[in-house]
């Protein structure tokens, strides 16, 4: 490859001894590619459009499936890539930027070891990279950060999320109208596991048009997931949500829980923010959620900080 969005420079490449060399540009400015992310939507961000990001997402497609077409897989992070600019090029400017895939610990040979799917699941994960980086530009840009998002973004930003809880990259994302559950709850858990409180109370009264109703003590588990479910369906339906014209079914059919375990995640998120500020009613927003994971959870076991919660009763609120 050699035109100006190169990335690969292969110094040699030998079957027999089975390696694979790369020489690393001199006279350049590296920036690893997850701190252009990062600093997207805070301080001094990296200058680049989304139109150049759409050229260094193709040459990076170009470069994985030429290594792919050598037998190479070579699995891609944000941690993986880096954003090259020559040393003399404009300080400040993102015209001669291009991407260099620097030593990649992870990178093979192709053996009956990897999937059948692996070339396809490296240029999906490539390109998840980029979908990540236009939407954080977007939705920092106050002419289309509230443009509809379509649900493989909304994926995508929930995949960011649930990888980086503690990213600033949450405040942009409160801003997504309508939003599905599943990003919802990314950005309630990532406000909570920042110990946001308010903000993910508020966050949650968003999402159900209200203060969320704490059930009575013995309510069923099954009573408590309809009556939420119900309360949801009332704000997708009330007409008045911004950007809710034109969606496709797809989209209109994930705004809305279609698994209990999804709203157990939220309650225990609902149960924490009331720890976090001090609220007389804590107790019972808890044993609300450990209800709901001996019912929804339990069987497969707590996988998570607030799940294990639960499983294990850390808050001591179960014989209270």
């Amino acid at each position: 490859m050699s035109d100006n969005t190169s990335i690969l420079r292969l110094v040699h490449h030998s079957d027999s001894e089975r390696t694979i060399g790369v020489r690393r540009p001199k006279a350049a400015r590296f920036i690893p590619f997850d701190d252009f992310l990062y600093h997207i939507g805070g301080r001094d961000p990296f200058p680049i459009q989304s139109g150049h990001l759409d050229t260094l997402e193709e040459s990076l497609i170009a470069a994985l499936r030429s290594l792919h077409a050598q037998g190479i897989s070579f699995p891609v992070s944000a941690e993986q890539i880096e954003l090259l600019q020559p040393s003399t090029s404009v300080p400040g400017s993102a015209a001669c930027t291009t991407l260099f895939l620097p030593y990649n610990k992870r990178a093979s040979w192709a053996s009956d070891k990897l999937p059948p799917t692996w070339q396809a699941d490296q240029l999906s994960d490539a390109r998840l990279i980029f979908r990540i980086a236009k939407l954080l530009l977007q939705l920092s840009n106050p002419s289309s950060r509230h443009d509809l998002l379509d649900l493989p973004s909304q994926q995508a930003l929930y995949t960011h999320l649930s990888k980086d809880p503690l990213s600033h990259h949450v405040d942009l994302c409160l801003g997504v109208a309508p939003v599905t559950v599943e990003l919802a709850y990314g950005i309630i858990h990532a406000l909570v596991w920042q110990k946001k409180g308010r903000e993910s109370r508020d966050a949650l009264e968003l999402f159900f048009g209200g203060p969320m109703p704490l059930p009575e003590p013995g309510t069923p588990p099954d009573t408590i997931y309809n009556s939420f479910l119900q309360l949801r369906a009332r704000v997708c339906h009330s007409g008045d949500r911004r950007g809710s014209t034109g969606l496709d079914r797809e989209l209109e059919d994930k705004l809305q829980f279609d698994s209990p375990a999804m709203l157990t995640w939220i309650i225990c998120c609902r149960a924490q923010a009331a720890t976090l500020l001090k609220e007389h009613d804590r107790s019972q927003w808890w044993r609300t959620a450990m209800s709901l994971y001996d019912a929804f959870i339990s069987p497969t076991g707590p996988t998570s900080e607030l799940e294990r919660i639960c499983a294990f009763d850390l808050y001591r609120y179960r014989d209270k």
